[in-house]
């Protein structure tokens, strides 16, 4: 339960000029999409759990939710992609490089209900490595949801979020749990699930000898 009233709240941060939150747009947009990976990876949704310390530093988990390949046409591309998300993202250091500020970086690929999806955990030491901002240190933090153009749309958080007034996620001074699940929307015509890919590669990581 907000520690505050939202419309007090909205006249607070009346002098915040949002473009000082979309500068962390860039590195956001990135996470948003695993989604351009090749143009063509993407993901149904996320979820994010951050836990803050009082120094500002934290541990972060994000989970991708349903991992698909996605393309323009009806063409499959889908080996291509499970391919480079396994050499670049999971074995590779595509997330590390593009956020230099995550420490112990720990990623997995997983199935649950027959979807395949993605956990990656870190630790961090400042709010801004997780997309975070605050006017002041009495004041909230915020979460720039952005624009349209991220194709990110919020389902559930334990904050205050009124996209009608602005696109923009709340939290009191004070909270140290942060949840966000968020949709990734998408209008490619042609999306495949990578959980069969997924299964296929478990069974030849267990038997490299086994034949299909």
């Amino acid at each position: 339960m907000l520690l505050f009233a939202f419309p007090a709240l909205i006249r607070y941060i009346g002098t915040i000029q949002l473009k000082s939150m979309a500068r962390f747009a860039p590195s956001l947009l990135f996470i948003v999409t695993l989604i351009a990976l090749n143009g063509c990876l993407t993901v149904a949704g996320k979820e994010y759990h951050i836990r803050l310390h009082s120094d500002g530093s934290g541990t972060a988990t994000i989970r991708f939710l349903d991992i698909g390949s996605e393309s323009e046409d009806t063409s499959d591309v889908s080996a291509e992609d499970f391919e480079h998300l396994i050499n670049s993202y999971l074995y590779g250091s595509e997330f590390e490089d593009q956020n230099p500020g995550w420490r112990n970086v720990q990623k997995r690929l997983y199935e649950d209900g027959g979807l395949l999806n993605g956990e990656l955990t870190f630790e961090f030491d400042s709010i801004s490595t997780v997309w975070l901002y605050r006017f002041d240190l009495s004041g909230p933090l915020m979460y720039y949801v952005g624009t349209d153009r991220l194709a990110e749309e919020v389902r559930e958080t334990n904050g205050r979020f009124r996209p009608e007034i602005m696109p923009v996620v709340f939290w009191p001074a004070g909270t140290t749990e942060l949840y966000l699940h968020t949709r990734i929307r998408s209008e490619a015509p042609d999306r495949r699930s990578l959980a069969p890919l997924f299964r296929h590669w478990k069974r030849e990581k267990a038997d490299p000898m086994r034949e299909e």
